[in-house]
């Protein structure tokens, strides 16, 4: 297997922001701060994941007709990629983790369906840290299938894992995406998706 640090074309780490005089604590600051760090936490574990699946790192967060995706992967195969990242560090198995949290799925999914409606130059890809398995955010996900080419979990997902795999190593490189249990989702006729009840948060 190829020395991952010959995989990054690009330093490692989000856009440098300004310093600014220091302030007192903000208790809102410092769980800002901590979400900010967990998230950089996570962009690592998922770039980390996207090589071990043989994908090269062209560019991190590039910016992309107007919004901000997490890197720019190419294949063995030549295929590329734009990739979304949304998770966390702790791999517990939480309802609220990764893609389960409802604003989170909401957040990721304005994204992709913008970039696909301006038709972006390359297919996107969602990684996450766990993704949804009902309700909601499972819903809104399933209502992404045009808009995004895959979901995948860095946590507990060996066949999104392949079927990654397969996008970036497989001659000829697929042009359509495997079917995948997302995808699949439909939910109950007892559910109601947008009902008012709200998702424990961290």
């Amino acid at each position: 297997m190829s020395d991952p640090t010959r995989l990054r074309l690009f330093p490692s780490g989000p856009p440098e922001e300004d310093l600014f005089e220091d302030l007192p604590p903000d208790p809102v600051s410092e769980s800002q701060a901590r979400s900010s760090r967990h998230g950089r936490e996570f962009d690592h574990e998922a770039f980390e994941w996207l090589i071990r699946a043989g994908a090269t790192i062209l560019e991190e967060y590039p910016e992309v007709l107007g919004y901000r995706v997490d890197a720019l992967i190419e294949g063995t195969n030549g295929s590329r990629f734009y990739v979304v990242a949304h998770g966390t560090p702790d791999r517990t198995d939480r309802p609220n983790a990764g893609l389960r949290r409802t604003d989170t799925m909401l957040k990721a999914g304005f994204k992709a369906l913008r970039l696909h409606q301006r038709r972006c130059e390359h297919p996107l890809l969602l990684v996450t840290s766990h993704l949804p398995r009902a309700g909601k955010s499972a819903f809104f996900l399933r209502e992404l299938s045009e808009a995004i080419f895959d979901a995948f979990a860095t946590v507990g997902d060996a066949p999104g894992f392949q079927r990654l795999h397969g996008y970036l190593t497989d001659v000829p490189a697929p042009t359509a995406p495997a079917p995948a249990p997302w995808r699949a989702f439909q939910p109950s006729l007892l559910d109601d998706p947008f009902g008012d009840e709200e998702e424990p948060h961290a």
